[in-house]
């Protein structure tokens, strides 16, 4: 437990100072002053515990090295870049840069060009984030217990943060762990 929460500590520090800073850089280059505080993205909702039982699951086993590489592995199959692996701590971080034009942004932002002669800005990439912390059970001896979090940053076609928040989407979660407890089974039975 105790390591769980230096673990958590850390990656949200490190995850705060990450998007803290990505915010200031972004303030710099348009002048905005503090529309979105990334302690925001971190501030625990009315459902935090449903959240939590769908980002963590129990696997049998106390080899946490082999649970963190599976951890590398699955998010590299999905497309994440590896930042950061923290043996010790139990920790995996990983980022991956998409598209974030939404339809609907853009047919309104033709509207409104068609009828005012303006245009908005509308979201035009982001920066899905993902945390993974590997971690013994407190509640079953022998098992391990593995979270993981999801997050992004959007920026709109002005370049500025558009969104920061956490991804609380449970089919992303789901997807995750059926992968990940495919990967346990095969690397567990060496296939």
């Amino acid at each position: 437990m105790k390591k769980t929460l230096i673990a958590l500590s850390l990656v949200s520090a490190v995850g705060l100072a990450n998007a803290n800073s990505m915010i200031a850089d972004t303030h710099k280059n348009n002048g905005l002053e503090n529309d979105i505080q990334a302690s925001e993205v971190l501030k625990l909702s009315a459902d935090s515990m449903s959240l939590k039982q769908m980002q963590s699951k129990r696997y049998e086993t106390s080899d946490q090295a082999r649970l963190l590489e599976t951890a590398v592995a699955v998010l590299q199959d999905t497309g994440f870049t590896i930042g950061e692996v923290e043996p010790m701590l139990g920790t995996v971080l990983g980022s991956k840069n998409r598209d974030a034009l939404e339809g609907e942004q853009v047919a309104a932002n033709v509207l409104l060009i068609l009828v005012f002669g303006i245009s908005v800005p509308v979201d035009d990439h982001q920066k899905l984030m993902a945390s993974v912390v590997v971690d013994e059970s407190n509640q079953v001896k022998g098992s391990s217990v593995v979270r993981v979090n999801f997050s992004r940053i959007v920026w709109n076609t002005d370049n500025q943060i558009s969104k920061a928040e956490r991804l609380e989407d449970p089919e992303m979660y789901q997807m995750f762990y059926n992968n990940f407890t495919k990967g346990v089974f095969l690397e567990a039975h060496e296939i």
